[in-house]
């Protein structure tokens, strides 16, 4: 296992010191963490739009997120816009001393209007309002990685790489349905609430093709750069993707969890209706002609083959 991965990925070692230590930071600060991390997955979960800007809205702030961009204006790699929540001046007083015990304990760090969460204040947070941690989620870059290839593999002649979200839930890469209408049920749900630690990370990505509702992912660079370590490691596991289906986290602190729901569903609601950081700063989508490989099998187009067929 690489750098990356056991100083970037694996923050196992600081969830059990902080459970060993049983760390407190109060219930304001818990709250103030668990409403950063509902602000940061809003912004990572896919969500079918309703008018093309709507997407740019959310690829232009995740890159802005990931990597900072002198094209998007506002805040730097690792940050988020934030504001005190606090309220009157004896709230946000209050915020403001829970926030720098935050910080002293290397949970966030501020800038300008925007606040971030550092590696170590993700895992507190996750902890606290019962998400899954980013190492559990790890093998779904196995489950990607050995999806293509396969009839789950989307391309568009040549190009491929993605992995749709029913695939990933353990259904046919593009069960019927209607243009619009939910494909999958609830109990699917699972496959998404994995799939944002992975996305937070850089390590995969999401698009929408025309006509259909559910995201296709594809793994980004450094995923499949991790993806082939865990693999030549012997370390990788795709079997254990499916096994998350079944992972049930209690959250500890309920009001920490309460937090988290509504500052998701604000900052949800937010993206919904934000503008583009930048017109003319653009991701381009999949093609309309995005199929997945068990549909150009039955139209008469060969499927990409694996690399060990061609071996």
């Amino acid at each position: 296992m690489g750098d990356m991965d056991s100083n970037r990925i694996n923050r196992s070692r600081q969830l059990d010191i902080m459970k060993a230590n049983q760390t407190r930071i109060g219930t304001l600060g818990t709250e103030l963490l668990a409403g950063m991390l509902g602000q940061l997955h809003a912004l990572f979960e896919p969500a079918a739009n309703p008018w093309p800007s709507s997407d740019q809205v959310r690829w232009q702030r995740r890159q802005r997120f990931l990597k900072g961009s002198d094209w998007l204006p506002g805040p730097p790699a690792g940050m988020l816009d934030w504001s005190n929540p606090g309220q009157g001046a004896a709230g946000r007083q209050r915020v403001v001393r829970a926030f720098g015990d935050l910080e002293a304990k290397g949970l966030v760090h501020r800038g300008v209007k925007s606040a971030g969460l550092t590696a170590e204040g993700i895992v507190a947070a996750r902890y606290e309002v019962g998400n899954i941690q980013l190492e559990t989620c790890l093998p779904g870059l196995d489950f990607l990685l050995s999806q293509l290839g396969t009839d789950a593999e989307w391309r568009d002649g040549g190009d491929g790489g993605y992995i749709s979200e029913c695939s990933l839930a353990g259904y046919d890469p593009m069960p019927p349905g209607k243009v619009g209408a939910c494909r999958l049920p609830d109990s699917a749900a699972w496959a998404v609430d994995a799939l944002v630690p992975l996305a937070v990370a850089g390590l995969i990505d999401h698009d929408f093709k025309p006509r259909f509702e559910l995201p296709l992912y594809h793994l980004t660079a450094e995923g499949r750069t991790l993806a082939e370590e865990r693999l030549a490691a012997g370390i990788a596991d795709p079997d254990a993707w499916m096994e998350l289906a079944h992972l049930v986290i209690k959250a500890p602190d309920a009001n920490a969890e309460a937090a988290y729901c509504a500052a998701w569903a604000r900052s949800i609601n937010e993206l919904t209706n934000a503008k583009p950081l930048n017109t003319n700063c653009i991701a381009h989508g999949p093609s309309l002609f995005l199929w997945p490989n068990a549909v150009l099998k039955r139209i008469g187009q060969p499927r990409i083959r694996k690399p060990s067929e061609t071996a």
